[in-house]
């Protein structure tokens, strides 16, 4: 039996597909690549995959996440070049990492998503919003209202932030957000909450959302984020706890 974790891009047209959408389109592409999937037991049984957070609608990535267990593989690399002969443009299968038995899934392990976030062209506030948003976030608050499955309740955005950084050239920010079981901040909560500062209420189609990757904790001395795929120890952030 191997259990892995597979990370994947999705980019182009196919950002408009939801989430239960993508989950049926990988089914079929393990089906199509002749993969050993595990099924689950019972009168109706299913392929044993999980994912990580959802991606919203609109939103591209190059740092998506999924699970699955197989009953057998000839390897890792052999699984990825499988899937990409089978996958459409727009998704591509970036690396496959062999987990351990014990090891937890990524849904459970999700603690925080990178994103790189600016306006559309045409939908572009008429003032300077990286200097104003840069105002906004040194406030000692950030409060918003967030809907949850009971109504809705007030939040503070700002420990939800773990770090940020601004690409004038390109206008463009750069936001390390909280995506715990416990605390989820998602790009257009920040900004809606930012534009009614403004007075504005944000068009829901104004933002150009990239998600870069998905972070997981790491315990230790001093704890720490990184992305659940990476040999790159530059890509990790030390948490202030």
């Amino acid at each position: 039996m191997h259990k892995l974790r597979l990370k994947f891009s999705k980019n182009g047209p196919i950002k408009f597909i939801g989430h239960l959408d993508v989950m049926r389109y990988f089914q079929k592409a393990i089906r199509r690549a002749e993969l050993d999937i595990k099924y689950s037991e019972g009168f109706s049984p299913h392929q044993v995959i999980s994912f990580a957070q959802p991606l919203s609608v609109g939103a591209t990535s190059d740092g998506e996440y999924m699970d699955m267990t197989l009953n057998s593989m000839i390897s890792t690399e052999d699984v990825k070049n499988k899937l990409n002969e089978v996958m459409n443009e727009g998704i591509e299968i970036l690396a496959v990492t062999e987990l351990g038995e014990k090891d937890d899934k990524a849904m459970t392990l999700a603690y925080a998503a990178k994103y790189t976030i600016k306006f559309r062209e045409s939908l572009k506030p008429d003032f300077d919003w990286i200097s104003e948003f840069k105002k906004y976030l040194d406030n000692d608050t950030l409060p918003a209202m967030k809907k949850t499955k009971s109504g809705e309740k007030e939040i503070d955005m700002k420990p939800m932030i773990f770090d940020y950084s601004f690409d004038e050239e390109n206008e463009s920010v750069t936001l390390l957000l909280s995506m715990s079981s416990l605390a989820t901040l998602k790009p257009a909560l920040l900004f809606g909450g930012f534009m009614k500062s403004k007075g504005i209420e944000l068009n829901n189609n104004a933002l150009d959302i990239h998600r870069i990757d998905i972070y997981k904790l790491c315990d230790g001395d001093k704890p720490y984020i990184e992305p659940f795929i990476t040999d790159d120890i530059t890509t990790r952030f030390y948490l202030n706890v």
